[in-house]
């Protein structure tokens, strides 16, 4: 008993020093950030803080479901039918009819996402630093995760609601790709009981699934630089929430909508999904941390905006 009771207590110090570390990331990262928000009107600033307090009171909402016909334009896209203007090559032969050619790309991409919950939401995310060039954080416009909710398992891709309305096809083509690859070699990691990379192996992996979605999508180089460049834009003027909120309001989305999302969810296929189950448990034990933290976050950044001396609305 005593040894298991040593076990418990290590496991509990290691929790605090993660928590501390996290916490502390957070503040470094709002010194940036408030440097962003400054620039922005008083106004947009004061839509972003009100954005913020109402994921705090409400996390679930953060994410929304995308409408029917933002679904049917990834399908198509994914399938390969990139409309004229796109980095990619549209399938269109002589023979076939556009409309033709782009049905069959639906059905090739429906497929491929028949099993993914999309959702959408205002906020880019930033997560801890995988590249040399940047500083705190790095800042991405997708999300691709697994949860396991209600007995099911659910595998989710999240977009920015922006990002969606502004990308080209073949920006979305290469973007929805990217996070499909990443998330095999992830799942590849997983069942090789790798839980855990460092910034550099996570690095190489992101590199490895970029080069590969280039391949597969054919995007050209100067598309990937205005893909780049409107992910560096948004960035800038939309709300930044940390990746381990963000995956937290998913996961309390799954569980209020669950009834109307179930039939994309499936049980454990195998032991190594039975076994992800009981991991998945430990993820939901961090849910009230990660809501705490992006609460001391944001009023981080109030106190920083506030000294600036720039900012006279009163964030309540």
């Amino acid at each position: 008993m005593d040894g298991i009771g040593d076990l418990e207590e290590q496991e509990e110090l290691r929790r605090r020093q993660f928590e501390r570390e996290y916490l502390a990331w957070l503040k470094f990262s709002a010194r940036e950030i408030a440097e962003s928000l400054r620039r922005l009107s008083a106004e947009r600033k004061e839509e972003i803080f009100a954005f913020y307090e109402r994921v705090l009171r409400e996390p679930e909402k953060m994410h929304s479901p995308l409408s029917s016909d933002e679904r049917k334009r990834l399908e198509r896209i994914l399938g390969g039918g990139v409309r004229a203007g796109a980095g990619a090559v549209a399938e269109v032969t002589e023979v076939d009819g556009a409309e033709a050619v782009e049905e069959r790309a639906s059905m090739r991409g429906g497929e491929r996402l028949r099993s993914i919950v999309l959702l959408k939401t205002p906020a880019v995310v930033f997560a801890h630093a995988i590249f040399p060039a940047s500083s705190f954080f790095d800042v991405g416009v997708a999300m691709h995760r697994r949860f396991f909710v209600g007995g099911r398992w659910f595998a989710v891709i999240s977009l920015n609601a922006s990002y969606l309305e502004i990308a080209s096809d073949a920006m979305l083509r290469y973007l929805l790709e990217h996070e499909l690859i990443q998330g095999e070699m992830y799942e590849e990691l997983a069942r090789m009981n790798v839980r855990h990379l460092s910034p550099e192996l996570k690095g190489a992996y992101h590199e490895a699934a970029r080069l590969e979605a280039i391949r597969r999508t054919r995007i050209s180089e100067e598309e990937v630089r205005s893909e780049e460049e409107i992910i560096r834009e948004l960035s800038l003027k939309e709300p930044l929430v940390p990746t381990g909120f963000a995956a937290s309001s998913i996961y309390l989305h799954l569980l209020k909508n669950y009834e109307a999302l179930r039939h994309f969810g499936w049980e454990s296929r195998d032991n190594m999904e039975r076994e992800w189950e009981r991991l998945s448990h430990e993820f939901a034990s961090w849910i009230e941390f990660s809501v705490h933290s992006f609460g001391v976050f944001v009023s981080e950044l109030k106190r920083l905006v506030r000294s600036a001396g720039e900012f006279s609305v009163e964030f309540v």
